[in-house]
């Protein structure tokens, strides 16, 4: 690792002989995970109207959703290459750092190689000291790689180069055909990522491993309020399903009541066929609060059986043991990756019945 005042700054720690580099922002086929890419990649995941309604929330979530509109959560790197030199040079738009947050989590690169057979095998996972905002990686690769890098949860990239091995090739890594229409998660801090070890181990990043499947996650800390320009611009992203995670960040049960229901059914409408799965309150020890929640959300489940859509509920309550809970949060609020990972063993089960 070698810390830079500039991007642009020559390293004087790794060899950088014989590597050309290329701006990853204008190579926008090798984003996945963000559904309005152009011809230059495009890390932000909300819409303007969306935006202008947060507004109307109030002016801490409205200035959350400013923070992190643009943060990379759900977005990776995919690419085959026949360079067996790969060097990374970043530089945020600001550090970002959490009690709660390893950076391996909020600013870090979780580095997969992907086999003929579709697995995933962990390579190398990146990330800068605090506060550090700019900096450069070296990382040796087998010849011929597919890779794909799971970018920050919580940091929103400024800038990234590539180096490749002059005279080296690259190609976008696809998904299987059957594989390649995402599956859109939308929710809250735990489904944008908090508090897993590491970028890669958030329950969507997870789920995107397990079934080599492309996702979208539009969850975001605190403006996860199931409004109607959300669920509007969701009811137009084609996905192959949809996972809602709307409880914890709804003001009181009120709210809740008011909003989840209506919600669901503006996103069913645009989405009158397709899987979506609805799940309730996240559930730690002696957690009582969202019991309440949880009577709405699986009221909003009852009502679209009724109705014969295709739809799931996932009751968090329903993974853990009592034995568990020491196990499942970090700071009675947040998944663990032991947490993180029964949530998304149990949404690939849905997902592929």
């Amino acid at each position: 690792m070698e810390y830079l005042k500039s991007i642009d700054d020559p390293l004087t720690k790794i060899n950088e002989n014989n590597i050309i580099y290329f701006d990853l922002f204008d190579y926008p086929d090798l984003v996945f995970g963000n559904p309005f890419q152009t011809d230059k990649v495009n890390f932000c995941k909300y819409d303007e109207n969306v935006q202008k309604e947060m507004e109307e929330e109030g002016g801490f979530v409205h200035k959350t959703m400013q923070q992190f509109k643009s943060c990379t959560c759900g977005n990776r790197i995919r690419f085959k290459t026949t360079s067996r030199r790969l060097i990374l040079k970043v530089e945020f738009s600001e550090p970002y750092y959490h009690k709660n947050m390893l950076l391996y989590n909020s600013s870090g690169f979780d580095v997969y190689i992907i086999d003929d057979d579709g697995k995933y095998h962990n390579y190398s996972l990146i990330a800068t000291k605090e506060g550090i905002r700019t900096f450069a990686k070296y990382i040796a690769i087998p010849p011929n790689s597919s890779v794909c890098i799971f970018l920050p949860n919580y940091c929103s990239i400024k800038r990234m180069l590539i180096g490749l091995d002059n005279g080296s090739k690259i190609y976008k890594l696809k998904y299987p055909k059957a594989n390649e229409l995402p599956i859109l998660f939308y929710g809250n801090s735990i489904t944008q990522g908090a508090s897993a070890s590491k970028s890669g181990n958030s329950f969507p990043n997870i789920v995107s491993r397990k079934l080599d499947n492309d996702i979208i996650n539009l969850s975001m800390v605190t403006c996860c309020r199931g409004t109607p320009k959300t669920a509007e611009m969701i009811g137009n992203i084609k996905c192959k399903a949809i996972v809602i995670d709307y409880s914890r960040y709804a003001p009181n049960i009120e709210f809740l009541r008011n909003t989840h229901e209506k919600f669901y059914r503006k996103i069913r409408e645009k989405h009158p066929d397709i899987k979506i799965i609805i799940m309730t309150a996240a559930s730690f020890n002696e957690w009582k609060e969202y019991v309440a929640y949880d009577e709405v959300i699986i009221q909003t489940y009852e009502n679209a059986i009724a109705r014969g859509e295709n739809t799931l509920l996932l009751n968090q309550s329903e993974l853990f043991d009592y034995e568990d809970y020491d196990l499942v949060s970090i700071d009675i609020g947040h998944y663990t990756d032991y947490g993180m990972y029964k949530i998304a063993d149990k949404l690939c089960e849905l997902l592929t019945l």
